[in-house]
């Protein structure tokens, strides 16, 4: 059996060394949110024989990413049989989640018809033309214009911009328990929030926060894990004040955005409010993410 062992801050270089080799535009291979969400998820790690493996589940059920070597080198299918054995010694089936397009047709190569696949549209990211989120040119995003237009008319001098910094961090972090304090759905954020402010320098994470009056209205935390993406992990705002979200988004990109290509906004986790909004910001492209399940 391969030996896990729980994702730490510690596994911050052991990650980048093996994901940061291509840009697979999913979150889930991104340092920033497998550390910040390893607590939540149960995530463990191994690196055995030239490849990294990882899994997430609570003991009960565990999902194993697809194993990832370093130059594509290395047994790919004596990798997966790994996966097969260490599930089938705790009684599972092995199902292998965020397989992009590529690695799919890789695992179906090496195991054919052995793995019955199924799309993963709800964690399926949202990837954005970065220079649209940052300009909002074209008719199809006039809208979100005329919100910032309303915002900065109607606030005019009342509103400021902050980065993320020491000084701000823990009205930072209190602005989204209270955002998140009716809504349970919400905790396993929180949590990742904090494991991400704390440690916010080390990950090479940089945030940012709208006041208004000198109260916050809206925070975000992005990270760069690719030299032609950014992500954006963490958005909140108030939903009261018509224009917080489309300033927050607008004005973080604005700053943090204008040398990449793309920017990912994650998935939407089948929300359906998240969908509707995901989408009205008009993606490049949603990453199609698929698992693989031993038949």
């Amino acid at each position: 059996m391969l030996d896990f062992k729980p994702v730490t801050l510690e596994h911050k270089d052991l990650i980048e060394k093996y994901y940061a080799q291509k840009n697979r535009f999913i979150c889930d291979y991104s340092p920033v949110d497998i550390i910040i969400w390893a607590h939540n998820y149960r995530t463990k790690i191994c690196e055995e024989d030239g490849f990294l493996f990882m899994v997430a589940g609570d003991g009960n059920i565990e999902y194993f990413m697809p194993p990832i070597s370093i130059g594509d080198n290395g047994d790919f299918k004596g990798a997966v049989e790994k996966l097969i054995v260490h599930a089938e010694s705790n009684g599972d089936k092995c199902v292998i989640i965020n397989l992009d397009e590529e690695l799919r047709e890789k695992l179906e190569t090496a195991f054919p018809n052995r793995f019955k696949y199924d799309e993963m549209r709800d964690n399926g990211d949202y990837v954005y033309d970065a220079q649209s989120l940052i300009t909002l040119k074209g008719k199809k995003l006039h809208g979100k214009r005329n919100h910032i237009n309303k915002f900065l008319k109607e606030y005019d001098g009342r509103w400021e911009y902050e980065e993320l910094t020491e000084n701000n961090i823990h009205d930072f972090f209190d602005y989204q328990i209270c955002w998140s304090e009716n809504d349970n759905q919400f905790f396993g954020e929180l949590c990742a929030s904090s494991t991400a402010l704390r440690n916010f320098k080390y990950l090479g994470i940089k945030g940012g926060l709208i006041r208004l009056d000198g109260k916050i209205i809206a925070i975000t935390l992005g990270s760069q894990p690719f030299d032609d993406m950014y992500i954006i992990h963490i958005e909140k705002a108030d939903y009261d004040i018509p224009g917080s979200y489309q300033m927050i988004n607008q004005q973080f990109a604005m700053r943090n955005c204008q040398n990449v290509k793309y920017i990912d906004r994650e998935e939407d986790l089948g929300i359906e409010g998240l969908r509707k909004s995901k989408l009205s910001y008009y993606p490049e492209f949603i990453t199609k993410i698929y698992s693989g399940t031993l038949i």
